[in-house]
């Protein structure tokens, strides 16, 4: 932390405003360390109240609440969280491993050579996305906390798309997408992945694509595919005309040719939740790690 060569007086109320004032500016603190956080938010609220004590009260402070929130130390927040010791040495182990089933659940495998498409930089497959996703229903339907979901396989979507909702309208008959909050929905486009996302409580259908791509047809699908699943299934008409169909700009960007199927699975796993896109391409190792961890633990 820098301070001011002199000690900023306490009572001396001759001391000249502007200088007071430069003098507070250039109270900079360098990346906040854990242990001493507090003693410096101390050190700098007195600071800042010696400044106000010698202010003539004629003088407009309306102003001095945004200066002093400039210099606020604003604690970091973990994006990811790393794995324990313990944790790096299940996966490592995993990866060490060529032959033979790496974990079930439910009606879905992966094999150990599944396992090895979550090394850095390696394109993801259809077993390992389906399986992330069967995982995020799974949390969805054990927390009541957290929005209903519906996630379908990475078949889906091509399969709507190549030959038509009568090939997929059995693929809901246990399930009523319109009772959820949200739908996700993985898709696999020339050999690039992203999500795309029905959201039922918002009446908008988006494609979140870490290439940043546009998909109107795909978006335009969505919402012929809603009006013809609620004919099929409730037996009346669904207006889409009012829905907002999006491709959002504003969110993590792969920096190479081989993330987005972990871009896909970590934008679907923060939606799950209601939480922001607090990651970026320099995530993508402790991320893909984690989910090792997470399918052969077979829980989010």
């Amino acid at each position: 932390m820098s301070t001011p060569n002199k000690e900023m007086p306490h009572d001396d109320c001759s001391d000249d405003l502007d200088s007071l004032l430069l003098r507070l500016e250039s109270l900079k603190f360098d990346e906040p360390d854990k242990k001493d956080t507090s003693d410096k938010r101390i050190k700098l609220f007195e600071q800042k109240k010696k400044v106000l004590q010698i202010l003539d009260k004629s003088v407009d402070t309306t102003d001095f609440d945004e200066l002093f929130k400039e210099t606020e130390i604003r604690s970091t927040k973990v994006s990811v969280k790393p794995l324990t010791p313990e944790e790096n040495k299940i996966v490592n182990d995993a990866l060490a491993k060529r032959v033979g089933q790496a974990s079930q659940f439910k009606k879905v495998t992966v094999d150990y050579r599944d396992i090895q498409r979550l090394k850095p930089e390696t394109w993801l497959n259809d077993e390992i996305i389906n399986f992330y996703f069967e995982l995020l229903l799974e949390r969805s339907l054990t927390h009541d906390d957290l929005p209903s979901i519906y996630c379908f396989s990475s078949f889906f979507c091509s399969t709507l798309r190549d030959k038509g909702f009568d090939k997929v309208r059995r693929w809901t008959k246990r399930v009523d997408i319109f009772s959820k909050d949200l739908i996700l929905i993985p898709i696999n486009q020339s050999l690039h992945w992203v999500l795309g996302v029905i959201d039922m409580k918002n009446k908008a259908v988006m494609v979140y694509d870490s290439l940043g791509g546009n998909h109107d047809y795909t978006l335009s699908l969505f919402l012929s595919y809603l009006e013809q699943e609620h004919m099929d299934k409730k037996k009346a008409p669904f207006d889409t005309s009012d829905w907002k169909q999006l491709a959002p700009k504003d969110i993590p960007r792969q920096g190479n040719m081989s993330d987005c199927g972990a871009f896909t699975c970590t934008f679907a796993e923060r939606l799950a939740r209601r939480e922001p896109f607090n990651f970026s391409q320099q995530d993508m190792v402790p991320i893909r790690r984690r989910m090792i961890l997470e399918i052969l633990n077979q829980t989010l």
